[in-house]
């Protein structure tokens, strides 16, 4: 049972009530970390500009604070997702309590914008990338057309001869044995000189990597899980309540199965988040 849920029932009415106390002090923390500040920030063609970000650093202070403040409760620490620019950092904690369990999920999601930043050695690098691609170009190409050509005929001296190249390349990708085995004869028949060129390129590369700077961009509104999973910018904080019979979870939450005692207890623990993020 998900508190916020529209409901007639008298326990859980009062509970909402203090839910919807805890998502709002929550909300306003968001919003007070969500705050927009400019920093510079370099483009890929080397221009300098400002560019709105916020302390993303400061939601993981209020998350440690709020479970060190949580006695009692289990939780497997601050977790964080990454997909495509989208990034969500949350905590689950949760209480067992008689023969109920308590859940809560705090979480904020928001988009991350690269940019370089505003170092000369971007410029430098970036210029050295492109010339050392340019220079290795043609013998690069023709390394990995020699490279090909050993492939195939190093998998049909193997036995593999009446296989379109596609498969044939499928084989080399997919067996470790056989693809270990044919890198090393490549390496002998070219020097090494491609294994060379794509180590500097990774280089260069990784150099690049290293002056990246994330920049962050979050609407502070509170959504509900739902939107989160298909990616909406915000702020999570549900509490779920569920009952636990022959030690499953229960599909339904009834009140009236409950215990006064244990309903004292549930509604001290949700006193305990609301004072615990307050």
């Amino acid at each position: 049972m998900r508190l916020g849920n529209k409901t007639d029932d008298e326990f859980l009415i009062g509970l909402n009530e203090k839910n919807n106390q805890i998502q709002s002090v929550f909300h306003e923390k968001i919003k007070d970390i969500a705050k927009k500040y400019s920093i510079d920030v370099m483009m890929q063609n080397g221009t300098v500009k400002k560019q709105e970000t916020f302390d993303v650093e400061e939601i993981h202070k209020i998350y440690t604070m709020f479970a060190d403040k949580l006695q009692g409760w289990m939780s497997d620490g601050i977790s964080s997702t990454n997909d495509e620019g989208i990034r969500r950092n949350f905590i689950k904690l949760g209480i067992n309590i008689d023969d109920c369990k308590i859940l809560l999920h705090l979480s904020i999601q928001y988009h991350v914008i690269l940019f370089y930043q505003p170092n000369y050695e971007v410029m430098k690098k970036q210029k050295e990338l492109s010339e050392f691609m340019d220079m290795t170009k043609k013998h690069e190409s023709e390394l990995t057309e020699k490279s090909d050509h050993v492939i195939l005929e190093k998998l049909k001296a193997e036995g593999y001869k009446d296989l379109d190249t596609q498969s044939l390349f499928e084989i080399f990708y997919n067996d470790d044995k056989i693809r270990e085995k044919i890198m090393n004869e490549i390496e002998l028949q070219t020097d090494g000189d491609l294994q060379k060129i794509t180590l500097r390129k990774e280089s260069l590369c990784k150099a690049l990597d290293d002056l990246l700077l994330e920049t962050y961009q979050m609407e502070p509104v509170l959504i509900d899980e739902a939107r989160l999973v298909t990616g909406e910018e915000g702020c999570v904080c549900n509490i779920d309540i569920e009952m636990i019979e022959n030690e499953q979870k229960s599909s339904l939450f009834d009140s009236k199965k409950i215990s006064n005692s244990t309903k004292e207890k549930i509604t001290s623990l949700v006193n305990q988040v609301l004072e615990a993020i307050s």
